[in-house]
């Protein structure tokens, strides 16, 4: 084990299915997809020959960039793109290869890759909220029926269904995976700026070329750049600290059920205490509270890197590759807790 290591805690809190959409080949892949499809959209704008553009595509696809040279020159440069391109252009050959990368800039390779990345993510968590919502019909169907004691700002208030409690869980899950789709629409577009935003370099090709490059990654071109304007991004973090909060609230309502016993809750699985062995501690319940106030706290920072100066910042764009890719790991990781949760209730409240 590597000194300053934590194995022991990253199962409580990574996800690694999801990490993998930010890591180094997914995001070259990506960047190889972008190059791909500009020189595609160049030759329908009349730039390459449609044969030269073809030809250069074919070796971009082809191209296996060095990382370890990309980590390195990054240091450097504050972004892999440039390493990549300069590795890129000692790679690729013929007419078309003076046009390589022309009117892009490192912001839309990235921009376009985090996009891209987030598309996988929420595909991920629409299946993670469809079991979630799959298993609290069935726990609602199984014990529905039984009584609970309502608690209103800590105190006993009236008694009531357990269907009641948990259609308070489901309401909020699902009212999420109905937003998704009007997030996906959000989120699904095209960065693509040039140097500093308007595509100057492109003249009246411009939107010929954005179009196709849009069309070709199955993303939309809003008609602009969003190189300083980072609504998209934003309006993940926030609807996925709204979903770990939501997971929370079950996390802790799931928890001080345990407190008050069995006649509100019974588990499987809890955890041990290397102190009391009687002791099963609702462990799942207590990694939902956690992540949702983990979440919470990131999402401060992405209203924080939300402040670019002027027309590009480099430190709130660090910021936010900082902050998005724990925000993804933290909503899926809490999402896979709340699945085992649910699953692990034997029963819940009462029976009449």
């Amino acid at each position: 084990m590597t000194t300053g290591e934590q194995r022991w805690a990253a199962g409580l809190y990574r996800d690694h299915q999801i990490a993998g959409l930010f890591c180094d080949d997914t995001l070259f892949a990506s960047f190889s997809c972008f190059e791909q499809a500009l020189i595609n959209g160049l030759a329908k704008a009349g730039l390459v020959a449609p044969a030269d553009a073809a030809d250069l595509a074919r070796q971009i696809a082809a191209f296996k960039p060095d990382g370890a040279a990309i980590a390195e020159a990054s240091m450097r440069d504050g972004v892999p793109v440039p390493e990549y391109v300069r590795q890129l252009r000692a790679h690729v050959t013929g007419p078309a290869k003076p046009m390589l990368h022309h009117g892009a800039t490192s912001q839309d390779l990235i921009d376009t890759a985090t996009i891209q990345a987030l598309a996988s993510v929420n595909a991920i968590l629409s299946d993670r909220l469809e079991t979630l919502l799959a298993l609290l019909s069935g726990l609602s169907a199984r014990d529905g029926e039984n009584q609970l004691q309502a608690i209103t700002r800590m105190q006993s208030a009236v008694g009531f269904h357990a269907s009641d409690r948990i259609a308070a869980w489901r309401h909020a899950v699902q009212a999420l995976r109905d937003r998704l789709p009007a997030l996906e629409e959000q989120t699904r577009i095209l960065q693509f700026g040039g140097a500093v935003g308007d595509l100057q370099a492109l003249g009246e090709n411009a939107d010929i070329v954005a179009r196709s490059i849009a069309q070709e990654l199955g993303l939309r071109w809003p008609g602009h750049s969003w190189h300083s304007a980072r609504g998209p991004v934003l309006a993940q973090a926030n609807w996925m600290s709204e979903l770990t909060g939501t997971l929370g609230k079950i996390g802790q309502d799931v928890a001080l059920m345990a407190l008050r016993g069995n006649e509100d809750i019974r588990m499987s699985g809890g955890g041990s205490s290397s102190a009391m062995p009687h002791k099963q501690n609702p462990v799942s319940a207590e990694r939902l509270v956690t992540l949702a106030r983990f979440n919470a706290t990131l999402v401060s920072g992405m209203h924080q890197a939300q402040v670019h100066e002027l027309e590009r910042s480099g430190a709130a764009w660090m910021l936010e590759w900082m902050i998005l890719p724990q925000m993804c790991e933290t909503a899926g990781a809490s999402l896979s807790a709340a699945n085992a949760l649910i699953q692990s209730i034997e029963s819940m409240g009462k029976s009449a």
